[in-house]
């Protein structure tokens, strides 16, 4: 799922572009768009946004904004074997699958000490996991408290609440620009 500023037309680009560069095309890529103004929601309104979204066809859900990109053009492949594997192994799949990004100028996110882990306000991006459509449906309105930033609300409210959780040590994605810069273009790529 894509959160879709207005003003960020060229990192939505690359963000779709990563997307389709897909060798797999089991996916479905939902383009949530904020066509109201051109200021763009606003980070709470944003977060909102996901639960606005109620009909899913997909056993996962994932969140990468329109300023990140996926890094491995066979993710969807490898994501499907993955989970694949854990079933035949464990007789079920998992309720969340975490795996690592890099955040521009933070590297990558989650850091080794919170590597398998709860997650930690602050040291895991929204595309550092994906979970399965039910938890996101049961969990999704955590992305609109105002405690904390909406991933971490999301995620650790899911984390504390499901027990199947797998820690796939593979970098995922990566952000096209700075944390919290969030209006607007900016030339890093």
């Amino acid at each position: 799922m894509t959160r879709v500023h207005p003003q960020r037309p060229n990192m939505l680009k690359k963000c779709v572009e990563s997307v389709q560069a897909q060798t797999s095309e089991d996916y479905i890529h939902i383009l949530i768009r904020d066509d109201k103004t051109g200021r763009g929601y606003g980070k709470l309104a944003a977060n909102r946004s996901f639960s606005k979204i109620k009909d899913i066809p997909a056993k996962y859900v994932m969140v990468l904004d329109d300023d990140d990109m996926l890094v491995n053009p066979e993710f969807v492949e490898d994501f499907a074997t993955m989970i694949e594997t854990k079933k035949i192994l464990f007789s079920r799949i998992p309720e969340i699958v975490f795996f690592k990004g890099i955040i521009h100028k933070l590297g990558i996110m989650p850091r080794p000490a919170y590597w398998k882990k709860p997650p930690v306000y602050g040291q895991i991006g929204s595309f550092c996991f994906a979970t399965r459509t039910e938890v996101w449906l049961k969990y999704v309105h955590a992305f609109g408290l105002r405690k904390l930033g909406g991933d971490y609300s999301y995620i650790s409210t899911a984390y504390r609440n499901t027990k199947d959780h797998v820690w796939w040590d593979e970098i995922i994605a990566r952000t096209q620009k700075g944390p919290g810069r969030s209006k607007g273009e900016c030339d890093h790529a």
